[in-house]
């Protein structure tokens, strides 16, 4: 990024730093800091005085950006942070009006979210043989992102404080700092309780200090997510399930067996704290293959002579 002294720069540290006094996320505060600097090096780039800039000049910005082979996803991602950061300016009064509240993003392609089918779960869940820290944490991690359906860096943000043992549930910090309870099932009480005694064992063989996080690497730290999807795309490769499969295709498949299943969409919902219920719904899409197989089978016209 630019000098700390250019106007155009200090007016982004202001803004990270009301971000980070507002309690968003490592993460988001991440990205808003790379997008931010792709929108301060094209104002560098094109001499803009300051951030008073027409419309259309941030139109510009936003052909670029699909100009230089970003895809549809990351320039939407982009822009969103402009918009934000650019309210923020005029909000603060640092602006006198906001250029970027006409901005629009790309077209999205239509996508639905990869699941794995119930018999490529099983295949999953069953490969890692608990016999030591490293193959119980990697068996407890994969049963609970199934179990529970929770994000990557939720579960690395779980504390020991947060697995309520007796009542089957986690206390869960998810998006926007929203604190929600989330249920899991007896077989994974009981893969949670090995890793956990494994845990305890590991940290006094090596004799590392305790430490609040549930989730540990080799030095006894928290397991950051970024290991977490390595280690699950290890596994998912190892199990030989279908190419493109992400880690967060275990959290989808949560949500499409509950749904199959019968589970009320505003549960579901709940459970995967969606703050906006069409976020749920896209998951309705994924059971249509089922949805025509029931069809044919009950219809009375649909039968085949």
């Amino acid at each position: 990024m630019t000098a700390p002294h250019h106007p155009l720069a200090e007016a982004v540290m202001a803004f990270q730093l009301e971000q980070c006094a507002r309690g968003v996320s490592a993460h988001t505060a991440r990205a808003q800091k790379g997008d931010l600097e792709k929108l301060v090096a094209h104002a560098v780039a094109h001499l803009w005085p300051g951030w008073a800039v027409k419309p259309r000049v941030l139109r510009r910005f936003a052909l670029e950006l699909g100009e230089r082979g970003l895809d549809p996803a990351s320039q939407a991602r982009i822009l969103s942070t402009a918009r934000v950061f650019f309210r923020w300016l005029f909000e603060t009064q640092r602006l006198t009006s906001n250029p970027a509240s006409g901005l629009r993003n790309p077209k999205l392609p239509q996508r639905l979210p990869a699941f794995l089918t119930e018999a490529e779960s099983r295949s999953l869940l069953d490969l890692p043989e608990p016999g030591d820290f490293l193959t119980a944490r990697l068996a407890c991690l994969l049963e609970l992102l199934y179990a529970s359906g929770l994000r990557v860096a939720e579960l690395t943000g779980l504390d020991l404080q947060d697995i309520l043992m007796e009542q089957r549930t986690l206390r869960v910090l998810g998006k926007g700092q929203k604190e929600r309870l989330v249920p899991f099932h007896a077989g994974a009480q009981a893969i949670l309780g090995i890793y956990l005694a494994q845990r305890k064992a590991f940290l006094a063989a090596r004799g590392l200090p305790p430490s609040a996080a549930l989730f540990l690497n080799q030095k006894g730290g928290r397991l950051t997510p970024t290991s977490v999807r390595t280690f699950l795309g290890q596994a998912i490769e190892h199990a030989s399930l279908r190419a493109k499969v992400s880690p967060h295709a275990l959290r989808h498949s949560f949500a499409t067996h509950l749904l199959s299943r019968g589970m009320d969409l505003r549960a579901i919902q709940e459970l995967l704290g969606h703050a906006s219920l069409s976020t749920t719904q896209r998951y309705t899409h994924l059971d249509l293959e089922q949805l025509a197989r029931t069809y044919e089978g009950a219809h009375p016209r649909a039968k085949k002579k």
